[in-house]
């Protein structure tokens, strides 16, 4: 999940709460580039947790977790905030952050624990390795963190949008990955436009050169009724042939496409006429987001 982040921004905000863990790429102008929030569940995990009333007035523990490479995320997971909700809200290097996850990939154990060193505090992995002779080695990361306020934590809302004019399941994202690359190459801005009928297009165009893709017998998702009023839906009640389309910088969709190392199931684009796109990536079968799922919304741009 960290791995998918890596190239959006030097800065992440980490949520650990008694559900779901987040990690969220978010700016304070929506229109300044891409923004991620993305979770996964944390069913089936216990973090321990230690009281430490001089961490943060708004957190007031350490928590420490005990991680088992083989499971998704935490073998053992349980949390307790003085915040409210029960969740720790913090800032932290995405550099960093995941150099400590992939120095975990082969050990035998790992410890994360939120602590203070030199009076500040610190994301901390332990992380146990085998040497050649099979005796156990130490490895201790420290990531740098800033504890938000409650204040800070209340603005990090995720962008809200229901009035798209299509949704389309787009086709296997290393594929797309593949074909924006070589458009990155030519043009700085990419027009992505789609229908109601599986068409999904991207198209590149300068004074010299225009390159356009086209995709077809794709799926438009059904609408889950008991979240969107699929009446007042408008990429519901449009001719399905005609086409919704916006101009995004072509760097931002490349750095949304980076989500196919985590290989989704199903990903839905949202196009937005004048506003931009909202990208829906989910990790399990569905689109009901249970296995965790990723939301990216990326601005237009005018040429």
């Amino acid at each position: 999940m960290a791995i998918s982040v890596e190239k959006l921004a030097k800065r992440w905000i980490l949520q650990l709460t008694p559900d779901i863990v987040r990690i969220i790429v978010s700016k304070e102008n929506v229109g300044a580039g891409v923004q991620m929030f993305g979770q996964i569940k944390s069913v089936s995990l216990d973090i321990l947790v230690m009281a430490y009333a001089e961490l943060s007035t708004a957190v007031g523990f350490i928590p420490v977790v005990r991680l088992n490479p083989q499971d998704r995320i935490f073998e053992a997971y349980h949390i307790e905030s003085a915040a409210e909700n029960n969740s720790i809200w913090m800032e932290l290097s995405g550099e960093l952050f995941v150099r400590a996850l992939k120095s975990s990939q082969q050990a035998s154990d790992v410890t994360m624990k939120l602590t203070k060193k030199q009076n500040l505090p610190t994301l901390s992995f332990s992380i146990t390795n085998q040497s050649r002779s099979g005796k156990p080695v130490l490895l201790v990361q420290d990531v740098p963190i800033r504890v938000l306020s409650v204040r800070e934590a209340e603005e990090l809302k995720e962008p809200v949008i229901v009035d798209y004019q299509v949704h389309i399941l787009l086709p296997q994202l290393h594929h797309v990955r593949t074909i924006t690359e070589r458009m990155k190459a030519i043009g700085t801005h990419l027009l992505v436009s789609a229908n109601m009928s599986g068409e999904f297009t991207l198209k590149v165009e300068t004074d010299a050169v225009k390159v356009e893709t086209f995709f077809k017998n794709l799926i438009n998702p059904e609408l889950d009724p008991s979240q969107v009023d699929v009446s007042e839906q408008p990429s519901m009640n449009r001719n399905p042939h005609t086409f919704a389309e916006v101009r995004v910088d072509v760097r931002d969709f490349a750095k949304f496409l980076h989500s196919s190392v985590i290989n989704p199931r199903n990903v839905v684009c949202c196009i937005i006429e004048g506003i931009g796109l909202m990208l829906y990536v989910y990790l399990g079968e569905g689109t009901d987001g249970d296995d965790g799922a990723f939301t990216y919304y990326i601005p237009m741009r005018s040429r």
